[in-house]
């Protein structure tokens, strides 16, 4: 019989090279775009043929900001830097990988997105609203400033500032897992019955991830998260290396 639901054992496939050890020789430098661009493809497929709609999901909403960027605007791979996390020296992590792009490509994907829809006052507003769920507030206020970043000075080390995406592809997959067990057509398909249990809503990782010392301040880089010796250790490097604000 023929699978007419494929679409699903792509999506799991991708989804498992870029977020399982096991899957790691597999990865390539377009591993993560062939990701989003196959949950770009479930979700329509999810709404078309069984009317679940996953297109409202916040974590869903940022991902697909990012792909579109990179799929219709940047014609170059997202640089992303993939690796497990061991043990942090001054506090503990949610999850035991970190699935890091730069901030700059974060903010270059939504300042398009706004840019785009700054016409659909009220679409663009839910859409924000909805990323604020795991963007803070002033992130959307001070794109402009924040995409001035070149690099941060962190005890006189040079980094590029990084943000984690691993929570929003893991979050997505448990919130699609829960979805097809509860859709007759596929719920008895191979890959949906062959998840691990531990794909689950229940399961999902919170915005703050990281419990730490509340005297260390965590900093995430495109190396993992960093902890300055204290405040006064950091600088905000512009681009051009104009220095634009030190703490």
């Amino acid at each position: 019989m023929m699978n007419d639901n494929k679409f699903l054992d792509i999506y799991f496939e991708n989804e498992a090279i870029l977020l399982k050890a096991e899957y790691s020789e597999k990865r390539s430098l377009g591993t993560l775009l062939n990701y989003l661009n196959s949950l770009h493809s479930t979700a329509d497929k999810l709404k078309d043929k069984f009317n679940c709609n996953i297109k409202n999901i916040s974590e869903f909403i940022i991902l697909r900001v990012i792909r579109n960027y990179f799929h219709h605007v940047n014609d170059n791979d997202i640089d992303e830097y993939s690796f497990f996390v061991e043990l942090e020296e001054w506090g503990i992590y949610e999850n035991n990988k970190h699935l890091i792009i730069s901030l700059n490509d974060l903010l270059k994907a939504i300042k398009h997105f706004m840019n785009q829809n700054m016409r659909k006052e009220q679409y663009l507003k839910k859409q924000i609203t909805l990323m604020q769920e795991f963007l803070d507030n002033d992130f959307f206020d001070n794109i402009d400033e924040l995409l001035t970043i070149d690099e941060i000075l962190i005890d006189d080390k040079k980094y590029q500032i990084g943000v984690d995406i691993f929570k929003y592809v893991y979050n997505i997959s448990n919130f699609i897992a829960d979805k097809c067990r509860e859709i007759d057509e596929v719920k008895n398909q191979t890959v949906i019955k062959n998840l691990h249990f531990t794909y689950t809503v229940s399961n999902n990782i919170p915005k703050n991830d990281f419990l730490g010392c509340v005297e260390k301040l965590p900093i995430m880089t495109t190396v993992g998260i960093v902890f300055p010796k204290n405040e006064k250790s950091i600088k905000v490097i512009k681009s051009k290396n104009e220095e634009i604000r030190e703490k």
